[in-house]
């Protein structure tokens, strides 16, 4: 719960932060943070390091952070809030999509049952949005990519967070990812603002300590723990966390689609869960 209500705030804090700076930029700045905030965790038992480890942590870092948040951050300016909400619905079936077929996670019919209700009452919280508006298709494109890139980090990291511990997984993560931007960052200009709005300054930390240190690492040390395909289902969470949010801080009023989404999102929760693995997570 903790991890989905800091990720529903990254996308209005993505929107604010960038209005100071670029999104290559706002992504060294996030994976430069977590790097240092996570960075303690890589000198414990320093002998796990591999090459193997390093090149999959490395690959990992930058098909999860370096690629997906530049594509998405630019993505977001370039495309309309409709895509940017099924963009939402789509990563966490996409996961559990890619869960079942790599690595061989078992998907009862319940759950898929719970999957769709789930998508289907993402949609609805987002007010029954169409996507393709004209004009912006490269923007909706670079969501899609994203979501690709989420959905591939999303499945491999748990296997990796289980070969290491949920901080390594997540400093090694960080540190492949923040590599791998400084050349993005280079061949998109290299700009650095001019000027720095309080409000923008505000977002980016909330983004790199929050919606990046804490919310990864608390995905890693989930993930070393549960299945995949059934954290991608409390994934569908975030779009609802994302309107209490907006309630709470602009003066917004529930829409009776965001009332049948919620209810239906909450319903395929109760259909899709598993009192085994939700006990053995809480433990």
């Amino acid at each position: 719960m903790t991890m989905n209500l800091i990720w529903a705030g990254t996308y209005p804090a993505t929107a604010v932060a960038l209005i100071s700076v670029s999104a290559s930029l706002l992504t060294l700045i996030r994976l430069g943070t977590g790097s240092l905030v996570m960075l303690p965790f890589l000198w414990r038992n320093v002998r796990i390091w591999s090459r193997r480890t390093i090149l999959r942590t490395a690959f990992l870092g930058v098909i999860g952070f370096s690629l997906p948040l530049v594509l998405q951050t630019q993505g977001l300016k370039a495309s309309t809030p409709a895509m940017a909400a099924i963009s939402i619905a789509l990563e966490p079936l996409m996961t559990a999509v890619m869960a079942s077929v790599l690595l061989k996670e078992h998907l009862s019919r319940a759950r898929r049952w719970a999957l769709a209700i789930a998508a289907f009452g993402a949609w609805a919280v987002a007010g029954f949005p169409r996507p393709g508006v004209k004009g912006y298709i490269t923007g909706d494109i670079l969501l899609v990519l994203a979501i690709l890139c989420f959905a591939v980090y999303n499945v491999y990291s748990s296997s990796l967070s289980r070969h290491l511990s949920p901080g390594q997984a997540t400093a090694g993560t960080f540190l492949g990812g923040f590599l791998g931007t400084i050349p993005i960052w280079l061949i998109t200009g290299a700009k650095w603002p001019t000027t720095w709005h309080t409000t923008s300054i505000m977002a980016t930390v909330y983004l790199a300590l929050l919606g990046t240190a804490l919310a990864y690492f608390l995905w890693m040390h989930t993930a070393s723990r549960i299945p995949v395909a059934l954290m991608a289902l409390f994934l569908y969470l975030q779009p609802v966390l994302g309107v209490v949010l907006s309630m709470l801080l602009t003066p917004t009023h529930l829409s009776g689609s965001f009332v049948i989404g919620s209810l239906a999102i909450l319903g395929a929760l109760y259909i899709g869960r598993d009192k085994t693995q939700m006990s053995s997570a809480s433990a």
